[in-house]
């Protein structure tokens, strides 16, 4: 599907203030109580109404009565996703396991897919995916997505890929994926990433917030998402650290509960393991290429509010909440220029010959025609959140309120 042309200028990076959020995201508006719909498709409007102009709401999802349909497991055909794919050319030597898949359209016109992965087709559908009551607000319902075991996987994500300008927002919170202290960090216990890893499952476990990526996203191995990511909202509880958090005055190497905001740099050298380097926003700016380091620290049993928004080649991420170092009603907010920064795979026509991003290089595992960035190449945008690893991550986390606008001129 053609995503259309992408705005030709080319901004500087600016990092925008950090400042004082409206009300708490715990608030809901008076008219909540009120039944709505659970989604709202464009163009509803009198056939004499002009269409309206500016940011349209194309689809917002509730989740208070949201049909999740009831689809069956089907055998795991490993889906050939590029050299990262589970038995791709960097895993040619791994034999994935026997494992079950599916794929159920939701929302309005299915516009959001639902995509899992489990190791035993006797996983129930429901406890990977489900509408539950508020705990924030009794009578509210939301959506929970849950990976019951290690090998379960479940991510939400755009059924089509995005246009040139967009707004995503949506709630999140309530997580239960690990603390990122010493000991078991949500996990049972014994839990490792094989096959495509033999790491101790213990030293990291969390989810997605919102991610933008290059590629249709459904849960893989852990590695093939670093090399699909494009701009980042997550947590990942590990110990020992090996990032630092922002806590208002000076980092701190910590590993429980970050919220990290990056982008990856296509410029960067990257890692077969993990992919490009980090653009860490953190500390009101935009970090030095490489360094990891995370924006603040979530809480547990509280709501944020994630807003991304895509203007041609300008980003803009803003997070909204009761923050473990920012403290209440605190809004963070990011701006970046994606073809200035050579945000990885940040352009949705094809790449100029001419563009200081073009990188014709390849990881040393891989051969010459899986180059890093080639000219002539182009990527869409798809967003996800959730759980996308088929090998890692224990828990559950709660979303609500996710809207779609896009831009009418």
């Amino acid at each position: 599907m053609s995503c259309g042309p992408l705005v030709a200028a080319l901004l500087a990076v600016t990092a925008c203030k950090d400042e004082p959020a409206p009300p708490s995201p715990d608030a809901r508006p008076p008219d909540r109580a009120v039944p709505k719909p659970d989604a709202r498709p464009p163009d509803r409007l009198p056939p004499d109404a002009p269409p309206p102009k500016g940011w349209v709401v194309a689809y917002e999802e509730r989740f208070e009565t949201t049909s999740l349909g009831s689809p069956s497991w089907t055998p795991d055909p490993v889906p050939d996703d590029g050299p990262f794919a589970d038995h791709g050319a960097y895993f040619k030597d791994v034999t994935p396991p026997k494992a079950y898949r599916l794929s159920q359209p939701i929302g309005d016109g299915g516009w959001l897919t639902v995509e899992s992965y489990s190791r035993s087709e006797t996983t129930l559908y429901g406890s990977l995916v489900s509408l539950v009551e508020d705990p924030s607000q009794p009578g509210n319902k939301v959506l929970r997505l849950s990976s019951p075991a290690h090998t379960d996987a479940t991510v939400i994500r755009s059924t089509q890929p995005l246009p040139s300008r967009y707004r995503l927002s949506l709630r999140v919170g309530h997580a239960s994926f690990g603390d990122g202290k010493p000991g078991l960090n949500g996990y049972t216990g014994g839990e490792t990433a094989e096959p495509w890893s033999s790491a101790d499952e213990t030293a990291e476990n969390g989810f997605y917030w919102l991610a933008i990526l290059d590629a249709v996203p459904r849960p893989h191995n852990n590695v093939w998402i670093h090399h699909h990511r494009k701009l980042v909202v997550d947590s990942d509880n590990h110990h020992p650290p090996w990032l630092e958090i922002w806590d208002g005055t000076k980092f701190v190497a910590s590993g429980e509960h970050p919220v990290m905001l990056f982008a990856l740099d296509g410029k960067g050298q990257g890692d077969e393991q993990t992919g490009k380097p980090f653009l860490s926003y953190a500390a009101g700016e935009w970090q030095p290429s490489g360094e990891i380091r995370a924006v603040d620290a979530y809480k547990e049993k509280t709501w944020y509010t994630v807003t991304l928004t895509r203007e041609g080649d300008k980003l803009t991420v803003t997070l909204s909440g009761d923050f473990a170092f920012g403290g209440p009603a605190r809004t963070y907010s990011a701006e970046l220029d994606a073809a200035a920064r050579c945000v990885f795979h940040y352009n949705l026509g094809a790449l100029a010959a001419s563009s200081p991003c073009v990188d014709t290089d390849h990881y040393p595992s891989l051969d010459a025609s899986q180059p890093h960035w080639p000219a002539g190449s182009a990527y869409p945008d798809y967003f996800m959140l959730g759980d996308p690893h088929s090998n890692y991550y224990e828990g559950q986390v709660l979303y609500d309120d996710l809207k779609l606008e896009v831009w009418r001129d």
